[in-house]
C-alpha cells in the first residue's frame, strides 16, 4: 500500500470520516484501530517524498483530529513520531524560507564584485566624507576615486544612506569623468532602490565604453550585470552566467588567472546546480571550487564570501556524489565563522549554514548554526544607522531567535536557548537602552575620565536627536558616536554600543517571580522558564506551532472591536485609496477571540502558570507572533456564577506583566529604584471627544474616571485636564512622572507608526510621540485607551507599539489595552486599580492583576458603592463584568 504514495494518501483520507474514537479508554478494538490509523498516517508521512505533496495537508489535518482525540491512549512511539514529522517539516520550510531570503532581489546587494578590484589598483583608503573634497584636479587620481565610490557603495549598503553615492556620481558627471565607472556607480544606486530594469540598462551601457578606466573596469560592469539579471529574471540565468563569463575573459591575463568576476561567476554557477537536475551540474559545481580556489592564494586572504561560496560548493559536491561527510562539513562551516570581514559578511555566511544544517536534518548542527545566526543578525542590524537598513536586516531575521531558541532547547542547551531569544528580541529597543545605561557613565568616572563620560552623553543625545529628526547629518553623528565609543570600550573594556546579554543577568532579574520566555517554532511551541539561578526549565508546547499561533493572530484580529468603547477604525477609503477615514467599530463578535484564548490555556499555558511559573508577578518574554497575542488573558470558562472557577485564566495564579526582553525589564525595574524616594507626580487627562471622531462615539465615562484617580491621588495635589488638547499635554507631560490618558486610540498593526491616540485638538501618530517626548525617568503611563497594547505585525520580534515606545522615553511601566474596551467597565477598573496601588501599597503590576479580578467577581452592589450614580450594563445577572472582554484587555509592561 505504502509503495504508491499518492494511493496510501487517497485511503487514509477516505478513511477519515469513519474513525471512531469514542470511549477509547474502554474499547480495547475502538482504541487499537484508532491507533492503527494513527501509524499508518505517521508512516507515511515519514518519508521524504510526501513533503510538498498536493494532499500533505490534508493528510496533516486529519491525523491530528484523530491524535487529538485520542491523545490519553497515544504510545510513546506515537508521540516521537508525530515530533519527528513536525521537525522534518520544519527543516524543510526553513530552509526553503532561507533559500528564498538569500536568493530574492532585495539579497542582490550582498556579494556584488568590488569596485576597485585587488591588484588592479593600488588601494588607498578612503571614506565617504572625503566625496565632498573631491577638487577637479583630485578626479585624475583614480585610485582614490575609486577607492571613495568603494566607501560611498558600502554606506549605501549598510546603512542605506545614498547621499554620499549620489554626490560622488554628480562629481563624475560634471566633469565627464569614465563612462564605464559613472554607469557602473549609477547601476549600484538603482540596484539599492530596487530599480533593476533601470540598473541592466546603466550596466549595459558601462560595458560599452572604451576609455581605459572603463575597459579596466570591465570584469567588474559585467559581473555585476550578471548578478541582475539573473536576480530580478530567474529564467535568465544562463544570460547572467554569460555575461560573468565575458567579465571574466575581459580581466584574465598571461599574468593574471583571477579577476573580479570570479566570484560573480562562482555564485550563479552554483545558483544553477543546485536549483535542477542538468547533466551540468557536476561541471559547474566543480567549476565553482576551481574559481573559489584560485582566489585563495598567499596574496589574497579569503574574506566571509569566498567562504560561503567554497563551504556551498563543497557540501554540494558531496551531494552529488551521494557522500556524507556531514560532520566534516559541519567543522569546515565553524572553522568559517572566524573569518574576518564586516558583520554583514559574516551574517551572510551564517545564513548559509544553517541552510546547510538544516538540510541535514540534525539538530545539533542546526541548534550551533542558528546560535551563530542569531548573535550576528542582532549585531549586524545595531551597526547600521539607517533606519530602513536596520528593517531589512531585522525583517529577514524575525524568524530567527525563535528556531535557534527550539533547535537549542531540543540538544538540552537551555541557557543558551534563552540567550538566543534574549539576544534576537526587541533589537532596536536594546539598542537604545543600551547607550544611555548609566553604568557605562559610573565606569568611566569611576576611573578617573569624567570628561570621557561627558563627550560620551553628549554624543548619545546629538545622535538621538538626530535619529527622531530624521536629520541628513546623522551619517557624521553616527561616525561620532562611534569613536566615542570606541575609547570608552578601551577604558571600560565593553563597548557600550554592543548587544551583550549573560545568563546570570537574566536570572539576576527573578527575584520577585519567574520569567518565562515563549516561541512558536514551525515544529511546535515552548516555554523556558527562569527562575533563581539554576538551569531554565523547558516546557513543550507542540500544539503552539507557527501556523497554528499565526491562526489564532488571525482570529483575535478578526474579533477585535466593540461598540461605545474607546476605539476608532482606520480603514482605506475605497473612493480615495491614499486617504484614511475614521468610522465606528461593529459590535464585536467575541467567539474568535475567546477560541484564541482557549487554544492558548489548553495548548499549554495551563500547564506553565499551574506547575512552571509561579510568584507573586510572572515576567512574559513572548517572541515572534505569540507577542501579538493577549497571553495574559488566556483561559476558559468555569462555572457561571462560582466566582472560584468563571474563566479560569493565566491572571488567576500570579500577576502578569511583559517584558520586551529582560534588558529593558532591567533598565525599567533601576528606574523604580531611582524613583523610590521622589513623590510622584500625576497627570490626568481625558477627551471624551476626540477629533475627527462622530458624535456617536462620545466617551461618557472618562472625566469621571480621571476625576475620581485625581480626587484619590495620594502625591502631589493635582487635579483632572478635562477635554486635553494635544498642546496642553505636549507642555504639561515633562513635569510629571505619571500619565494617566483616557481617550479614543487606534491601532493599525500592519503599519504600526499611524496608530494614534486622539486630542482634542489633533490626533497625534505613534511616530510623532516618539519624535517629539523627549526621554527622562518616569514611573507610569496608563494608556486608558483601546488597543494601545497592540504591537506592529510587520516586525513582531522588535515589539514596536506604544507600550515600548514608552519605555524606550524612560518610563518604568506601562498598562495598555489589548483590544476595544468598554467605557464605564474600565472606569470602574482604572478607579480601583489606582486605590490598590497608591493607598494599598501595591505594586503596579499587582494593582492591575488585584483589580481585575476584582471587577471579574463584582457584584451590582459592589459596583455601585464606587459609583452609586452608575449603571452597569454588562451581562444580564449579578455580576456584569465576568466576561474577560470587560476586565483581561489591561496588560503590564515593564517593572
Amino acid at each position: 500500500m505504502f509503495d504508491d504514495l499518492d494511493l496510501a494518501i487517497h485511503d487514509l483520507l477516505s478513511l477519515h470520516p469513519f474513525i471512531d474514537t469514542r470511549n477509547v479508554d474502554e474499547d480495547n478494538s475502538t482504541r487499537t484501530a484508532a491507533r492503527g490509523y494513527v501509524s499508518m498516517c505517521l508512516t507515511v508521512l515519514k518519508r521524504e517524498s510526501s513533503l510538498g505533496h498536493p494532499q500533505e495537508n490534508a493528510l496533516l489535518t486529519a491525523l491530528r483530529d484523530v491524535a487529538d482525540r485520542i491523545s490519553g491512549v497515544l504510545m510513546n512511539d506515537h508521540h516521537r513520531d508525530l515530533r519527528r514529522i513536525a521537525e522534518m517539516r520544519a527543516l524543510h520550510d526553513t530552509r526553503a524560507a532561507l533559500e528564498r531570503n538569500r536568493s530574492s532581489a532585495s539579497a542582490l546587494v550582498e556579494g556584488m564584485p568590488p569596485v576597485l578590484a585587488p591588484r588592479v589598483f593600488r588601494s588607498r583608503h578612503a571614506t565617504t566624507g572625503d566625496t565632498a573634497h573631491l577638487a577637479a584636479e583630485a578626479l585624475t587620481d583614480e585610485n582614490h576615486v575609486l577607492a571613495v565610490a568603494e566607501a560611498a557603495i558600502a554606506t549605501a549598503e549598510t546603512h542605506g544612506d545614498t547621499a554620499p553615492l549620489d554626490q560622488l556620481i554628480d562629481r563624475l558627471d560634471l566633469a565627464g569623468s569614465s563612462t564605464g565607472l559613472v554607469r557602473l556607480l549609477r547601476g549600484r544606486r538603482n540596484v539599492l532602490t530596487g530599480d533593476l530594469d533601470a540598473a541592466v540598462a546603466e550596466l549595459t551601457i558601462g560595458a560599452q565604453a572604451e576609455d581605459r578606466l572603463s575597459r579596466a573596469l570591465r570584469p567588474q560592469i559585467l559581473a555585476t550585470l550578471g548578478l541582475v539579471v539573473a536576480g530580478c529574471r530567474p529564467h535568465r540565468l544562463d544570460e547572467g552566467i554569460g555575461w560573468c563569463r565575458s567579465g571574466r575573459a575581459a580581466g584574465l591575463r598571461p599574468w593574471r588567472r583571477t579577476t573580479a568576476a570570479d566570484t560573480a561567476l562562482a555564485r550563479l554557477l552554483l545558483r544553477r546546480a543546485l536549483s535542477s537536475a542538468a547533466p551540468s551540474a557536476d561541471g559547474d559545481i566543480r567549476e565553482a571550487v576551481r574559481l573559489i580556489n584560485g582566489r585563495r592564494r598567499p596574496w589574497h586572504h579569503p574574506d566571509a564570501d569566498d567562504r560561503q561560496l567554497l563551504q556551498e560548493a563543497l557540501s554540494a559536491l558531496d551531494a552529488l556524489a551521494d557522500t556524507t561527510k556531514d560532520e566534516h562539513r559541519h567543522r569546515a562551516w565553524r572553522e568559517s565563522m572566524h573569518v574576518s570581514g564586516t558583520i554583514a559578511a559574516r551574517a551572510r555566511l551564517a545564513v548559509a549554514w544553517a541552510e546547510w544544517a538544516v538540510g541535514t536534518g540534525d539538530p545539533e548542527y542546526a541548534a550551533e548554526a542558528y546560535q551563530h545566526l542569531v548573535d550576528l543578525a542582532s549585531q549586524d542590524a545595531v551597526t547600521r544607522y539607517g533606519a530602513r537598513a536596520k528593517q531589512r536586516v531585522l525583517a529577514a531575521a524575525q524568524e530567527y531567535a525563535e528556531e535557534a531558541g527550539y533547535w537549542l532547547a531540543r540538544t538540552g542547551r537551555y541557557r543558551e536557548a534563552v540567550l538566543a531569544l534574549e539576544t534576537g528580541r526587541a533589537v532596536g529597543l536594546t539598542e537604545v537602552i543600551g547607550r544611555d545605561d548609566a553604568a557605562v557613565l559610573q565606569r568611566l568616572r569611576a576611573a578617573g575620565r569624567a570628561e570621557l563620560a561627558e563627550e560620551y552623553t553628549h554624543a548619545v543625545e546629538d545622535f538621538d536627536d538626530r535619529t527622531r529628526l530624521s536629520s541628513p547629518d546623522l551619517r557624521q553623528s553616527w561616525s561620532h558616536l562611534r569613536d566615542v565609543a570606541g575609547r570608552v570600550a578601551a577604558v571600560t573594556g565593553a563597548d557600550p554600543l554592543a548587544l551583550f546579554a549573560d545568563y546570570d543577568t537574566i536570572a539576576a532579574e527573578t527575584d520577585d517571580g519567574a520569567l518565562v520566555y515563549l516561541g512558536a517554532a514551525k515544529a511546535g511551541g515552548y516555554a523556558l522558564v527562569v527562575a533563581a539561578r539554576h538551569d531554565p526549565q523547558y516546557v513543550d508546547l507542540p500544539k503552539l506551532d507557527r501556523a497554528t499561533v499565526a491562526e489564532l493572530v488571525r482570529n483575535v484580529a478578526a474579533g477585535d472591536g466593540t461598540a461605545f468603547g474607546r476605539t476608532v477604525a482606520l480603514r482605506t477609503s475605497p473612493l480615495l485609496p491614499g486617504l484614511r477615514d475614521i468610522e465606528p467599530l461593529e459590535a464585536r463578535s467575541v467567539d474568535r477571540t475567546a477560541g484564541a484564548l482557549r487554544t492558548l490555556w489548553e495548548a499549554g499555558l495551563r500547564d506553565v502558570v499551574l506547575w512552571s511559573a509561579r510568584g507573586e508577578v510572572v515576567t512574559l518574554v513572548p517572541v515572534g507572533l505569540l507577542s501579538l497575542l493577549p497571553l495574559h488573558a488566556a483561559g476558559v470558562p468555569g462555572i457561571t456564577g462560582d466566582e472560584d472557577t468563571e474563566w479560569r485564566h493565566v491572571g488567576q495564579f500570579s500577576a502578569i506583566r511583559y517584558a520586551p526582553n529582560v534588558r529593558s525589564l532591567r533598565r525599567c525595574r533601576s528606574t523604580v529604584r531611582q524613583l523610590a524616594g521622589p513623590e510622584q507626580t500625576l497627570l490626568a487627562i481625558d477627551v471624551p471627544d476626540g477629533h475627527g471622531t462622530s458624535a456617536g462615539e462620545h466617551l461618557r465615562y472618562v472625566g469621571r474616571e480621571t476625576a475620581e484617580i485625581t480626587r484619590h491621588w495620594n502625591g502631589r495635589p493635582t487635579w483632572p485636564r478635562h477635554g486635553c488638547t494635544w498642546a496642553e499635554f505636549h507642555a504639561a507631560a515633562d513635569e510629571h512622572t505619571v500619565w494617566h490618558i483616557a481617550c479614543h486610540g487606534s491601532v493599525d498593526s500592519d503599519s504600526i507608526m499611524d496608530s494614534r491616540l486622539y486630542f482634542a485638538d489633533r490626533q497625534v501618530t505613534l511616530q510623532e510621540l516618539r519624535r517629539t517626548l523627549k526621554p527622562s525617568r518616569r514611573r507610569l503611563a496608563v494608556l486608558s485607551a483601546c488597543q494601545t497594547n497592540r504591537s506592529g505585525s510587520a516586525l513582531p520580534n522588535e515589539a514596536v507599539g506604544l507600550p515600548s515606545a514608552l519605555v524606550q522615553i524612560g518610563f518604568a511601566g506601562v498598562i495598555a489595552t489589548a483590544w476595544s474596551v468598554d467605557d464605564l467597565a474600565t472606569t470602574y477598573l482604572m478607579i480601583m486599580f489606582y486605590r490598590l496601588w497608591r493607598q494599598e501599597g501595591c505594586e503596579p503590576a499587582v494593582a492591575l492583576n488585584r483589580a481585575q479580578l476584582w471587577l471579574r467577581t463584582a457584584t451590582r452592589t459592589d459596583l455601585a458603592a464606587v459609583l452609586p450614580d452608575a449603571d452597569p450594563a454588562g451581562e444580564a445577572g449579578d455580576r456584569p463584568y465576568v466576561d474577560p472582554r470587560y476586565w483581561a484587555a489591561f496588560a503590564y509592561t515593564g517593572a
